[in-house]
């Protein structure tokens, strides 16, 4: 997208190093000839333009932080799908390519006039109570407290997990089976495969293993029985209670995140390396 005319900057409020970058990315953008801002959650602290990045879209997002500080951006993004900078500046940056902090700014020129690669990664779609929600890494449902939830799991018209009792599951995308999905004994799922992974937690008895389903399969989840309050979590950001009764719906059919890359070559990340 050569001639970017609109961007935001993104970065975690909490951290001054973070704010340091920000404040040096909208420098470097605003010398280039692009209308810059800083999200509604800085713009009071650095003093600069401010937007509201639920209600207008820009071509342009600079994401300073880590995994955690991406995830609760694509909430506010919705279904918008601006491409998306990424300074690393945190532990946890999975997702981030691993330069210093001025090569990473001064990657902010090729990005504005054209000169980069995208990775594109699917979002699960899920449905709730007529309500959707969008996950990059995974949906999990998992039972709270010390008691159990007994759950039903169809892929299409096939019920593939019938009474599966345990902690619950976690349901992830390619990109998002390195992360809790890896953790909890899930498979991990190349980046560039169509394909869903469908990890039970601490199932009774190890009754219950994982399964990786295409990812043209819609997965419809029931919580069958439970005695504590069972949680929906999206990506570690959202949260919404369920109970006895209540269906998700997931298809890996989300609005796709896309990701600016500097480097020629698509990089595969392990979680072990």
């Amino acid at each position: 997208m050569p001639g970017l005319r609109s961007a935001c900057i993104y970065a975690r409020p909490d951290l001054e190093g973070a704010l340091k970058v920000a404040r040096e990315a909208f420098r470097v953008l605003s010398g280039l000839g692009v209308s810059t801002y800083y999200d509604i959650s800085i713009a009071g602290i650095l003093e600069g333009p401010a937007i509201d990045l639920r209600l207008r879209s820009v071509d342009l997002v600079v994401v300073i932080g880590g995994d955690g500080t991406l995830l609760r951006l694509l909430q506010l993004l919705g279904s918008s799908t601006p491409l998306l900078y990424l300074i690393k500046y945190g532990r946890r940056a999975f997702l981030f390519d691993d330069v210093g902090l001025d090569e990473a700014l001064a990657g902010i020129e090729r990005v504005v006039n054209g000169r980069y690669n995208i990775d594109r990664y699917r979002r699960l779609r899920l449905r709730y109570r007529g309500m959707e929600m969008l996950a990059l890494n995974e949906a999990a449902i998992l039972a709270l407290g010390s008691k159990t939830v007994s759950l039903r799991i169809q892929v299409g018209d096939e019920i593939v997990y019938r009474g599966m009792e345990g902690d619950g599951v976690i349901i992830s995308t390619p990109i998002g089976s390195t992360a809790y999905n890896y953790s909890a004994g899930g498979p991990v799922i190349h980046p560039s495969l169509d394909a869903i992974s469908i990890t039970p937690v601490n199932s009774l008895g190890r009754s219950a293993g994982p399964l990786v389903v295409p990812g043209s399969a819609t997965i419809r989840v029931l919580v069958e029985h439970t005695i504590r309050p069972v949680k929906l979590i999206v990506d570690g950001v959202v949260e919404k209670p369920l109970h006895k009764g209540s269906i998700i719906e997931a298809s890996l059919n989300g609005a796709p995140v896309h990701i600016v890359r500097l480097s020629g070559e698509r990089r595969i990340k392990t979680p072990w390396i």
